[in-house]
C-alpha cells in the first residue's frame, strides 16, 4: 500500500486551504471530518469557497465550544450544511486539535498540523501542516486515523442540542464584553509587537555603527603629525554611538551625523569608501532600521553621498 506525505508549505501545497482543494478535486463523493480548536467568520468564508468549489463535499467540524470560537460563525457553518459539534465545559480549553480526515473514492487523506478553522490558520499565517495520503484500502491505516479522530471528539456535543441550553444563552450574552476585550488585547499586541520590533532594530544599528568603526580603525589610514600615516580612530563616533544606546537615542544620534558631516566623513572619503559611511547604513533598505530613519534624514544621506561620488570621479 502506498504512503505518500507531503509537506505543507510546499512543491504541492502552499497553505492548509490549497491543501484541502488539492485532496478533494475530482473526488464527488468525498466528505471530510475536521477537529479544531477555533472557527471564526473567516474561516467560515473559506469553507464556503471550499463546498462552492467541491459541491459534493459533506463535512462535519468538531470545534471548541469557548473562546476564540465565534458563535455567529458555528450557526453559520450549520446553517451551510456542514455537522457542527462542540466540545464544552472543562473540556473545552484543553481541545486544542487541527485533524482533517477526508475520505471517499480510492484515498484516504489526512492533514494535520498548526491552523485552525481560521482565515489566518489556513491561508495567511506561517502555518505547517503535513499532508498524508494512502489507498483506502489500507483498513489499518484508515481505521488507526478515525480512532484517533474519535478519541479527540468523545466530548463533543452536537450543536442543535447546546443552541437549547442555558450555556448558549450565556455565551451570547457575553459576546459583547469578549469582543470589546478581544480588541483592547489585539491592541495591546500590536502596541508590544511594534515596540519589540523597533527595540531590535535599534539593537541591529547599534551592532553595524560599531562594525563601522571597527573595521575604519583597521582600514582606513589618515595623515599624522610627523608626515605618516596612523590608523583613523573615531572616538567621539563610537562615544556618540555607545550614548545612544544607553539611551534609546542611537536614531537621534545618526541622524545628527547625517544632518552634519564630521571630519570623519571627508577622512572616509579621501580615502574612497563610502561603505564605511553612516550613510551608507541609512539608505540600505535591507535592513530592519531602514523605516526608523525620518524621509528628511534619508534625503539628507542620499545628497552627502552625491556630494561625495564627484570628488572621486
Amino acid at each position: 500500500m502506498t504512503l505518500i506525505v507531503r509537506s505543507v508549505p510546499g512543491p504541492e501545497y502552499e497553505n492548509g486551504y490549497a491543501a484541502l482543494l488539492g485532496v478533494t478535486v475530482g473526488d464527488s463523493k468525498a466528505s471530510g471530518r475536521a477537529a479544531v480548536a477555533f472557527v471564526t467568520s473567516s474561516g467560515v468564508d473559506l469553507i464556503e469557497r471550499l463546498l462552492a468549489d467541491r459541491p459534493g463535499l459533506a463535512l462535519e467540524v468538531v470545534a471548541r465550544g469557548a473562546p476564540i470560537t465565534e458563535l455567529p460563525s458555528l450557526v453559520r457553518l450549520s446553517e451551510m450544511g456542514v455537522n457542527v459539534s462542540l466540545v464544552v465545559g472543562p473540556e473545552a480549553r484543553r481541545f486544542h486539535p487541527k485533524l482533517w480526515l477526508i475520505s471517499g473514492g480510492e484515498r484516504f487523506h489526512v492533514l494535520s498540523g498548526s491552523g485552525n478553522l481560521t482565515a489566518g490558520g489556513l491561508l495567511e499565517n506561517s502555518e505547517q501542516f503535513e499532508c498524508l495520503s494512502f489507498e483506502s484500502g489500507d483498513e489499518a491505516r484508515v481505521e488507526e486515523q478515525i480512532q484517533r479522530f474519535e478519541r479527540l471528539i468523545r466530548d463533543a456535543v452536537p450543536l442543535a442540542e447546546l443552541l437549547r441550553t442555558p450555556f448558549w444563552s450565556v455565551w451570547e450574552g457575553q459576546e459583547n464584553a469578549r469582543r470589546e476585550l478581544a480588541t483592547r488585547q489585539s491592541e495591546l499586541d500590536q502596541e508590544l509587537a511594534k515596540n519589540a520590533d523597533s527595540e531590535v532594530a535599534k539593537a541591529e544599528l547599534y551592532e553595524d555603527l560599531v562594525d563601522l568603526y571597527e573595521r575604519t580603525k583597521a582600514e582606513v589610514r589618515i595623515p599624522d603629525k610627523s608626515g605618516g600615516t596612523r590608523p583613523y580612530v573615531a572616538t567621539r563616533f563610537k562615544q556618540s554611538i555607545d550614548t545612544g544606546q544607553k539611551d534609546g537615542s542611537i536614531v537621534t544620534k545618526v541622524h545628527g551625523i547625517v544632518r552634519k558631516p564630521t571630519e570623519g566623513f571627508s577622512h572616509l572619503a579621501e580615502a574612497g569608501r563610502p561603505d564605511l559611511m553612516v550613510e551608507t547604513l541609512v539608505l540600505d533598505e535591507s535592513k530592519r532600521y531602514h523605516r526608523l530613519f525620518s524621509e528628511s534624514t534619508k534625503e539628507r544621506a542620499r545628497s552627502n553621498l552625491d556630494a561625495y561620488r564627484p570628488e572621486r570621479e
